[in-house]
Formats: structure tokens, sequence, C-alpha cells
């Protein structure tokens, strides 16, 4: 399996716990679960660049780790 995000310590504590993940732009998507003051301090700035391998994974992610139901 591709993994080859690269998250800073924080975003990446909040991606192994289904915090958060990324969809097929690259933008960020939070779980409800996550406030909006710990959305503030994760400070997103913009869309992260994603190979087909990265979009496969985090396919996956959002339908195992994140929660997400359906396409």
């Amino acid at each position: 399996m591709h993994n080859g995000l690269l998250l800073s310590a924080l975003w990446d504590a909040a991606f192994d716990r289904g915090l958060v993940t990324f969809d097929e732009a690259g933008q960020p998507r939070f779980s409800p679960h996550l406030s909006q003051a710990a959305q503030a301090e994760l400070r997103w700035q913009e869309p992260i660049p994603l190979t087909v391998n990265h979009q496969t994974h985090l396919a996956w992610h959002r339908q195992h780790v994140f929660g997400e139901v359906g396409p």
C-alpha cells in the first residue's frame, strides 16, 4: 500500500485517528468529532498535490478510517 503523505506530527496524529482526511483534490475533510477550535489550530493553507497512488490510499482511508460512507 502506498502511504507517502508528508504531514506534520499534528496532522499525522489527526489523520491516523480518522479526525481528518483528504478529498481527491487534496483538500482536507474534517470529522464532526474535531472541534472548530482544533480545526483552526491545524492552520490549513492549500491543497496537497496527490498522485494516483495517494488518491487510492486516501479513498481507502476515507472509507475505513475516516468513516465516510459511499463514493
